[in-house]
């Protein structure tokens, strides 16, 4: 009975602690309910009043962007069909920097600080409508040029919508989903800007509109690429020939980007699908980020260089427009794949390269003319791995274009299509540079049905020995000097490579190094003795063979000098696959007479670099000479 009671009285408790907790934070249920408060709803109020001009900023937009003549004739009730049935590829489908998004013109204007009106049609989700081309915020800016913000974004919703940008601009409507069927929309208040769109209007009526309209900006629109420039521009450089510019530039697109990169519009595979919307690239008088920027949109500097690059033919088709093929070549960039750290500013200008061959000329810049010969230069010196040496070194990225053309103007342009295509077949990203070293060493190697690794080695970048061993296997060695190969001048990279010799001393005007290697016992190599050598210079002796490709061995010879006096003795013999990591092989003492010594290694060996160390001599002197070296098969 106790125990009952205890019980009674816990449960009253709880259920009046329960009461207070709910007291506590204001709440009072009638029958589990909570019934609406009597306060009235709070009231939006949506600016619809058309008649009405915020002129607060004009002083502004006549700066930047620049404003439309009042007397410009506004659309009324304006019914445009839009078709928002995309296929988005991604940027990580793609594996690229940036991707075009869902961004469609409307060929509209919306006057400064006027109301435009923007009906949508049941059904007609995720819209969004944007005043203005010029989206860089320059809030960190200092000086400004322009105001920081002056494009205004605003979602849209079936029915009636309003949108007022101070500064005025062009309209777009941007899609967050695809709609299935077409869409018409209704728009009041804009203005038609004199827009070039690529077969719709025709070369005639084009510089016919841009004279008759004050809208300050326009567009040139192809299927792949959409320029925003300003109408002032064409009235001082008139653009006659509109048709065939951007007909050319879809060209420069479907060619040297999307082809060259393995895309295609109608891939099974989104990771192989070409972009489906087009690159946007804008003209302003500020960007936020240098003379011109990589993004979505690509933005330049407003001025004469960048409106004439955009729109002169001749210069597009003659191995120019460096700047474009520049900023949408970063964009375009797998740098979690293969381009490896400070390639930033180079593999992004591949692309130029492609255009130019394309249409049988070379590409332009002035930088290539300085640093193609000290790129030249730096793999002329050696195509011996050194450990010392490191092709990233070299700071300037003109310098480091030149062994991607080389393999692409003597090995093919494919090799390209091959690297972005296994980028994006590769079953994981690459974890460090050594990794995308390694790729495009391998899908190089690959393409070319050939070890490159000789051309690697020429330019010192670093590649493991995994990979060599690997492509060693699967393919034969390279057998000529690409390296040499001149872009600029279209010439060179035809000699045969032959393998190369290095010692660690030698008396040049006596013996070099090359005499141990001729085929003739009466020449010699001699260790320096004049002028008096330094300590790297005495023994031991070190003499390194780099055969250039993977040489099998199941010994070496060594011929003595036919002199008493230099005699090599105890040698050891050492095998490496990069010239840096050395196995030794074995130990010969070489016979005190002028005749062949035999070593037969314990192992028969395949390798691409030997190397023999002379420990000491017969005679007491600190010289050491040999006429002959060489393998045994």
């Amino acid at each position: 009975m106790k125990s009952y009671n205890l019980l009674f009285k816990i449960s009253c408790f709880a259920f009046l602690l329960s009461f207070v907790s709910c007291k506590k934070y204001g709440y009072n249920f009638e029958d589990g309910t909570n019934k609406p408060n009597d306060n009235p709803p709070t009231e939006i109020k949506i600016d619809t009043a058309m008649s009405r001009i915020d002129r607060s900023l004009y002083s502004r937009a006549r700066i930047f962007p620049g404003m439309a003549e009042a007397q410009e004739v506004r659309l009324k009730d304006a019914k445009l069909t839009m078709n928002f049935n995309f296929t988005l590829v991604s940027a990580t489908d793609l594996r690229m920097s940036i991707v075009p998004l869902p961004q469609f013109s409307t060929g509209f204007w919306a006057p400064a600080g006027e109301l435009i009106k923007i009906v949508v049609p049941e059904g007609a989700l995720g819209l969004n409508v944007q005043v203005g081309a010029h989206t860089d915020d320059l809030s960190s800016k200092s000086p400004l040029k322009r105001d920081p913000l002056i494009t205004t974004k605003k979602q849209l919703f079936p029915g009636v919508n309003y949108v007022r940008n101070l500064y005025g601009g062009t309209v777009y409507i941007n899609a967050s989903v695809a709609i299935a069927q077409p869409v018409e929309l209704s728009f009041t208040g804009v203005i038609k800007a004199p827009d070039f769109v690529l077969g719709e209007t025709t070369d005639a009526q084009f510089m016919g509109m841009v004279k008759a309209s004050s809208v300050p900006w326009l567009e040139l629109r192809g299927k792949h690429v959409i320029f925003t420039l300003p109408r002032e521009s064409f009235l001082r450089f008139p653009l006659l020939n509109p048709t065939a510019l951007m007909t050319e530039w879809d060209v420069v697109m479907e060619k040297d980007y999307n082809e060259w990169m393995g895309l295609s519009d109608n891939s099974p595979k989104m990771k192989h699908r070409s972009p489906q919307m087009p690159w946007r690239v804008v003209l302003d008088i500020q960007p936020s980020l240098g003379y011109a920027h990589s993004n979505y949109p690509v933005v330049a500097q407003l001025d004469d260089n960048w409106f004439t690059e955009f729109t002169t033919l001749a210069e597009l088709k003659n191995g120019g427009n460096w700047g474009y093929y520049h900023e949408i070549g970063h964009n375009c960039q797998q740098n979690a794949m293969w381009s490896w750290g400070g390639l930033g500013e180079t593999t992004n200008n591949l692309f130029v390269f492609k255009g130019a061959r394309r249409n049988g000329t070379v590409a332009k810049h002035d930088a290539l003319k300085t640093q193609f010969p000290l790129a030249l230069a730096w793999a002329a010196v050696s195509s011996t791995p050194d450990a010392a040496k490191n092709f990233n070194t070299n700071a300037d990225p003109f310098f480091k274009i030149l062994p991607f053309v080389q393999v692409f103007e003597k090995l093919g342009y494919g090799a390209m299509t091959r690297l972005y295509t296994e980028a994006r077949d590769a079953e994981r990203y690459s974890v460090n540079d050594q990794d995308r070293q390694d790729f495009v060493y391998e899908q190089f190697s690959a393409f070319a049905q050939k070890d490159l690794q000789t051309f690697f080695d020429a330019y010192n970048i670093k590649i493991s020995i995994q990979s060599r061993t690997k492509m060693a296997t699967l393919y034969p060695e390279l057998t000529t000097q690409i390296w040499t190969y001149n872009p600029l001048t279209q010439t060179g990279g035809t000699a045969a490579i032959v393998p190369t010799y290095t010692a660690s001393s030698t008396q040049s005007n006596e013996g070099s190094i090359a005499a141990m290697f001729d085929g003739n016992n009466t020449t010699y190599w001699h260790s320096q003795y004049s002028p008096a050598p330094a300590a790297a210079q005495l023994k031991p002796y070190t003499v390194t063979i780099d055969t250039k490709k993977q040489t099998a061995a199941k010994g070496m010879y060594f011929f003595p000098r036919n002199s008493t006096a230099q005699r090599p003795k105890t040698t050891d013999v050492f095998v490496s696959q990069d010239n840096i990591t050395y196995t030794l092989v074995g130990t010969t003492v070489i016979a005190n007479a002028f005749e062949r010594h035999n070593f037969n290694f314990p192992e028969a060996q395949k390798a691409r670099f030997y190397r023999f160390v002379i420990k000491d001599m017969w005679s007491t002197g600190a010289n050491v000479a040999m006429s002959e070296v060489g393998f045994i098969n």
